[in-house]
Protein backbone atom coordinates (compact mmCIF):
# COMPACT_ATOMS: atom_id res chain seq x y z
CA UNK A 1 0.00 0.00 0.00
CA UNK A 2 1.36 3.40 -0.97
CA UNK A 3 0.81 6.59 0.99
CA UNK A 4 -0.14 10.20 0.25
CA UNK A 5 1.40 12.30 3.00
CA UNK A 6 2.39 15.89 3.77
CA UNK A 7 5.42 16.46 5.97
CA UNK A 8 4.91 20.22 6.26
CA UNK A 9 2.60 22.84 4.81
CA UNK A 10 4.53 22.77 1.54
CA UNK A 11 6.17 19.35 1.22
CA UNK A 12 4.52 16.20 -0.11
CA UNK A 13 5.77 12.72 0.68
CA UNK A 14 5.71 10.68 -2.50
CA UNK A 15 6.54 7.16 -1.47
CA UNK A 16 5.65 3.51 -1.28
CA UNK A 17 6.73 1.20 1.51
CA UNK A 18 9.85 0.02 -0.30
CA UNK A 19 13.25 0.74 1.26
CA UNK A 20 14.74 4.07 0.17
CA UNK A 21 11.46 5.27 -1.33
CA UNK A 22 11.91 8.72 -2.84
CA UNK A 23 10.67 11.86 -1.11
CA UNK A 24 9.32 14.65 -3.30
CA UNK A 25 8.03 18.15 -2.76
CA UNK A 26 4.71 19.10 -4.33
CA UNK A 27 4.44 17.00 -7.48
CA UNK A 28 6.18 18.27 -10.59
CA UNK A 29 6.49 16.54 -13.99
CA UNK A 30 9.10 13.81 -13.75
CA UNK A 31 8.79 13.18 -10.02
CA UNK A 32 7.23 9.77 -10.63
CA UNK A 33 9.56 8.85 -13.48
CA UNK A 34 8.10 7.88 -16.84
CA UNK A 35 4.42 8.75 -17.27
CA UNK A 36 1.60 7.56 -19.50
CA UNK A 37 -0.25 10.82 -18.98
CA UNK A 38 1.10 13.82 -17.08
CA UNK A 39 -1.59 16.48 -16.70
CA UNK A 40 -2.01 16.94 -12.95
CA UNK A 41 -2.46 20.68 -12.45
CA UNK A 42 -4.13 23.06 -10.04
CA UNK A 43 -6.87 25.38 -11.19
CA UNK A 44 -10.17 24.83 -12.90
CA UNK A 45 -13.39 23.58 -11.30
CA UNK A 46 -13.81 21.08 -8.46
CA UNK A 47 -15.23 17.57 -8.31
CA UNK A 48 -16.63 16.80 -4.86
CA UNK A 49 -17.09 13.12 -4.04
CA UNK A 50 -19.04 12.11 -0.97
CA UNK A 51 -16.95 9.23 0.41
CA UNK A 52 -15.38 9.04 -3.05
CA UNK A 53 -17.86 6.50 -4.40
CA UNK A 54 -19.99 8.47 -6.85
CA UNK A 55 -20.84 6.72 -10.08
CA UNK A 56 -19.19 9.56 -12.05
CA UNK A 57 -15.79 9.13 -10.35
CA UNK A 58 -14.22 7.53 -13.43
CA UNK A 59 -12.04 8.95 -16.20
CA UNK A 60 -11.36 7.64 -19.71
CA UNK A 61 -8.03 8.29 -21.44
CA UNK A 62 -7.15 7.09 -24.95
CA UNK A 63 -4.23 7.29 -27.41
CA UNK A 64 -1.64 6.26 -24.82
CA UNK A 65 -0.42 3.01 -26.42
CA UNK A 66 -1.54 0.31 -28.88
CA UNK A 67 -3.48 -2.90 -28.44
CA UNK A 68 -1.02 -5.73 -27.76
CA UNK A 69 1.52 -3.51 -25.98
CA UNK A 70 2.72 -4.54 -22.53
CA UNK A 71 1.79 -1.78 -20.06
CA UNK A 72 2.89 -1.20 -16.48
CA UNK A 73 1.19 1.39 -14.22
CA UNK A 74 3.39 2.40 -11.29
CA UNK A 75 1.90 5.48 -9.61
CA UNK A 76 -0.47 8.40 -9.68
CA UNK A 77 -0.71 12.11 -8.87
CA UNK A 78 -3.88 14.12 -8.22
CA UNK A 79 -4.57 17.82 -7.54
CA UNK A 80 -6.55 17.76 -4.29
CA UNK A 81 -8.16 20.36 -2.07
CA UNK A 82 -7.44 19.43 1.55
CA UNK A 83 -7.48 22.94 2.94
CA UNK A 84 -9.99 22.61 5.76
CA UNK A 85 -11.70 20.01 7.93
CA UNK A 86 -15.20 20.26 6.43
CA UNK A 87 -16.21 16.84 5.13
CA UNK A 88 -18.41 18.36 2.42
CA UNK A 89 -15.71 20.68 1.11
CA UNK A 90 -12.42 18.87 1.66
CA UNK A 91 -10.35 15.77 0.96
CA UNK A 92 -10.35 13.83 4.23
CA UNK A 93 -7.92 11.26 5.59
CA UNK A 94 -8.80 7.83 4.27
CA UNK A 95 -7.91 4.99 1.95
CA UNK A 96 -7.98 5.78 -1.77
CA UNK A 97 -8.60 2.92 -4.22
CA UNK A 98 -7.70 3.33 -7.91
CA UNK A 99 -9.28 0.73 -10.21
CA UNK A 100 -8.25 0.42 -13.86
CA UNK A 101 -10.32 -1.03 -16.74
CA UNK A 102 -9.51 -1.73 -20.39
CA UNK A 103 -11.53 -0.25 -23.27
CA UNK A 104 -11.50 -3.13 -25.75
CA UNK A 105 -14.71 -4.90 -24.73
CA UNK A 106 -18.33 -4.02 -25.40
CA UNK A 107 -19.91 -2.65 -28.58
CA UNK A 108 -17.56 0.33 -29.01
CA UNK A 109 -13.92 -0.33 -29.79
CA UNK A 110 -11.46 1.81 -27.82
CA UNK A 111 -14.21 3.28 -25.63
CA UNK A 112 -15.34 2.35 -22.14
CA UNK A 113 -18.73 0.60 -22.22
CA UNK A 114 -19.34 0.00 -18.52
CA UNK A 115 -18.08 -2.40 -15.88
CA UNK A 116 -20.04 -5.33 -17.25
CA UNK A 117 -18.32 -5.09 -20.65
CA UNK A 118 -14.70 -4.20 -19.92
CA UNK A 119 -11.70 -6.07 -18.52
CA UNK A 120 -10.59 -5.27 -14.99
CA UNK A 121 -6.86 -4.53 -15.30
CA UNK A 122 -6.05 -4.14 -11.60
CA UNK A 123 -6.29 -1.81 -8.63
CA UNK A 124 -4.07 -0.09 -6.06
CA UNK A 125 -4.75 1.41 -2.64
CA UNK A 126 -3.15 4.55 -1.21
CA UNK A 127 -3.40 6.01 2.28
CA UNK A 128 -4.14 9.75 2.40
CA UNK A 129 -3.27 11.43 5.73
CA UNK A 130 -2.88 15.11 4.79
CA UNK A 131 -6.31 16.46 5.69
CA UNK A 132 -6.27 20.19 6.36
CA UNK A 133 -2.81 20.82 4.89
CA UNK A 134 -3.67 22.76 1.74
CA UNK A 135 -4.30 22.55 -1.99
CA UNK A 136 -1.50 20.60 -3.66
CA UNK A 137 -0.77 17.97 -6.27
CA UNK A 138 -0.35 14.84 -4.18
CA UNK A 139 1.39 11.77 -5.59
CA UNK A 140 2.28 8.21 -4.68
CA UNK A 141 4.20 5.29 -6.14
CA UNK A 142 2.33 1.99 -5.99
CA UNK A 143 4.02 -0.75 -3.98
CA UNK A 144 3.22 -3.20 -6.77
CA UNK A 145 2.77 -2.18 -10.39
CA UNK A 146 -0.40 -2.95 -12.36
CA UNK A 147 0.78 -4.91 -15.41
CA UNK A 148 -1.34 -5.94 -18.41
CA UNK A 149 -1.42 -6.51 -22.15
CA UNK A 150 -3.37 -3.63 -23.68
CA UNK A 151 -6.67 -4.43 -25.42
CA UNK A 152 -7.04 -0.85 -26.70
CA UNK A 153 -5.22 2.49 -26.75
CA UNK A 154 -6.05 3.48 -23.18
CA UNK A 155 -7.97 2.80 -20.00
CA UNK A 156 -10.51 4.08 -17.51
CA UNK A 157 -9.58 4.54 -13.90
CA UNK A 158 -12.00 4.95 -11.05
CA UNK A 159 -11.26 6.94 -7.89
CA UNK A 160 -12.82 5.77 -4.63
CA UNK A 161 -12.10 6.59 -1.00
CA UNK A 162 -13.37 5.64 2.42
CA UNK A 163 -13.87 9.39 3.04
CA UNK A 164 -14.66 12.52 1.03
CA UNK A 165 -12.57 13.78 -1.90
CA UNK A 166 -12.35 17.23 -3.46
CA UNK A 167 -10.51 16.87 -6.75
CA UNK A 168 -9.37 19.87 -8.77
CA UNK A 169 -10.13 19.59 -12.47
CA UNK A 170 -7.08 21.28 -14.01
CA UNK A 171 -7.49 23.58 -16.97
CA UNK A 172 -5.82 21.55 -19.73
CA UNK A 173 -6.74 17.89 -19.33
CA UNK A 174 -7.82 15.08 -21.68
CA UNK A 175 -9.19 12.46 -19.26
CA UNK A 176 -12.95 12.55 -19.84
CA UNK A 177 -15.19 12.01 -16.84
CA UNK A 178 -17.55 9.03 -17.33
CA UNK A 179 -20.26 7.04 -15.60
CA UNK A 180 -18.55 3.94 -14.27
CA UNK A 181 -21.63 1.73 -14.83
CA UNK A 182 -22.31 2.44 -18.51
CA UNK A 183 -19.51 4.65 -19.85
CA UNK A 184 -21.67 7.68 -20.67
CA UNK A 185 -19.72 10.92 -20.60
CA UNK A 186 -20.47 13.37 -17.79
CA UNK A 187 -21.86 16.68 -18.96
CA UNK A 188 -22.25 15.43 -22.50
CA UNK A 189 -18.50 14.87 -22.82
CA UNK A 190 -17.41 18.32 -21.66
CA UNK A 191 -16.07 17.43 -18.21
CA UNK A 192 -12.51 16.31 -17.62
CA UNK A 193 -10.15 15.23 -14.87
CA UNK A 194 -6.63 16.48 -14.23
CA UNK A 195 -4.19 13.77 -13.12
CA UNK A 196 -0.91 12.01 -13.79
CA UNK A 197 -0.52 8.26 -14.24
CA UNK A 198 3.04 6.96 -14.10
CA UNK A 199 4.13 3.87 -15.99
CA UNK A 200 5.80 2.42 -19.03
CA UNK A 201 4.96 0.69 -22.31
CA UNK A 202 6.76 -2.07 -24.18
CA UNK A 203 5.48 -2.08 -27.78
CA UNK A 204 4.18 -5.43 -29.03
CA UNK A 205 6.85 -5.93 -31.79
CA UNK A 206 9.58 -5.29 -29.23
CA UNK A 207 8.03 -7.87 -26.92
CA UNK A 208 8.02 -10.42 -29.74
CA UNK A 209 11.61 -9.58 -30.63
CA UNK A 210 12.82 -10.05 -27.07
CA UNK A 211 11.05 -13.41 -26.91
CA UNK A 212 12.65 -14.50 -30.19
CA UNK A 213 16.11 -13.55 -28.91
CA UNK A 214 15.51 -15.46 -25.69
CA UNK A 215 14.42 -18.57 -27.61
CA UNK A 216 17.43 -18.30 -29.91
CA UNK A 217 19.71 -18.08 -26.88
CA UNK A 218 18.13 -21.20 -25.39
CA UNK A 219 18.62 -23.07 -28.66
CA UNK A 220 22.30 -22.11 -28.74
CA UNK A 221 22.78 -23.31 -25.18
CA UNK A 222 21.18 -26.68 -26.05
CA UNK A 223 23.64 -27.09 -28.95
Amino acid sequence: MARFALTSACVVTLAGTAVNAAMFSTYNPGDLGATLIDEAALGGADLNLNAGNEIFAGFEVTNLFNAGDEVSITGIALPLWSNNMNANNNTENGTFTFTFYGLGGGPNADKYDGEANETLLGSATVEFDSEGDGVFIFGAEFDSSIDFTADSSGFVFRIESTESIRLKRGPNSTGQQIRIDNGNYAGGGGQFGSFTVAGSVVPAPMTAGVLSLAMAGMARRRR
